[in-house]
């Protein structure tokens, strides 16, 4: 009997230990939530890139270099298969990670905290890709010998090829827009309009010097392609070499509209 007591003393002293650390935490969480907040703040990091080669690649030729910005939520790993069904491709691929990670259906990466609530932080984050982009730039050329680097994206990926190429012009020989926003006009995140001034017109002029290659679905839904003829008819009117097409799909990068960037690259 006296065993049986003291089993019985011992799991009620357990229980009220556990119930006391719960009561505890619980009041421990509280204060830590009541007295904590979050902030960004601006660091050096590493962030992948994925190369593809061309199939007549020669470390002592020079070659063309095209950066392709994945879509927001996407991977590097899958934007730089693209181009795997265009025959003849002669130029060095690279997919940069965007730098921010996102859940959709599964992990991917966006360009510019497009998630967060907070305005200002969404445009701290997009005013630092120009030289995230501009920096892979440099190691890229330190790697390889290149001649002409082509900028080009597909939706958000499309927006930060705007801002990158338009404020770094003399890194690019020019610009491919993929399902591109409308330039003047609002972004559209998970929230619906913002940064109605994403695109700076300062930024238009000095860098006309640019090539810009744009493709738009008409049936896209997720960005309207009234936007993107928009974007071609402001481009051309600051004297940009602008050339335009269209395709019956929706929102996602045309095979045959590869092609045509393809014999575009090539052109000049």
């Amino acid at each position: 009997m006296y065993i049986y007591k003291s089993v019985i003393t011992a799991i009620l002293m357990l229980l009220l230990c556990i119930v006391n650390n719960l009561v505890q935490g619980q009041e421990t969480e509280l204060k830590s939530e009541e007295n904590s907040e979050t902030f960004y703040f601006k660091s050096e990091s590493l962030f992948m890139c994925n190369i593809k080669l061309p199939g007549n690649f020669n470390p002592a030729d020079t070659h063309t270099l095209v950066i392709g910005l994945h879509g927001g939520g996407s991977t590097p790993e899958s934007f730089i298969k693209v181009w795997d069904d265009v025959k003849d491709v002669n130029f060095i691929y690279a997919t940069p990670q965007g730098p921010y990670p996102i859940l959709f259906d599964k992990l991917g990466n966006e360009w510019s905290l497009w998630s967060s609530p907070d305005l200002k932080i969404r445009e701290q984050a997009g005013d630092l890709i120009s030289d995230y982009i501009a920096d892979l730039v440099k190691v890229l050329k330190e790697r390889y010998k290149i001649n002409d680097t082509y900028l080009s994206g597909f939706s958000q990926g499309a927006v930060f090829t705007y801002v990158a190429g338009l404020q770094n012009p003399q890194l690019y020989k020019g610009i491919l827009i993929f399902s591109g926003p409308g330039i003047f006009e609002p972004l559209m995140n998970f929230d619906g309009p913002f940064a109605s001034d994403w695109m700076k017109a300062e930024y238009l002029k000095p860098a006309n010097h640019l090539r810009a290659f744009l493709t738009h679905g008409i049936k896209d839904q997720s960005v309207k392609y009234e936007l993107g003829v928009k974007s071609k008819e402001i481009l051309t009117s600051y004297g940009y070499d602008v050339t335009f097409h269209s395709f019956e799909g929706g929102h996602t990068i045309d095979p045959e509209m590869l092609k045509l960037a393809l014999e575009w690259i090539n052109k000049e």
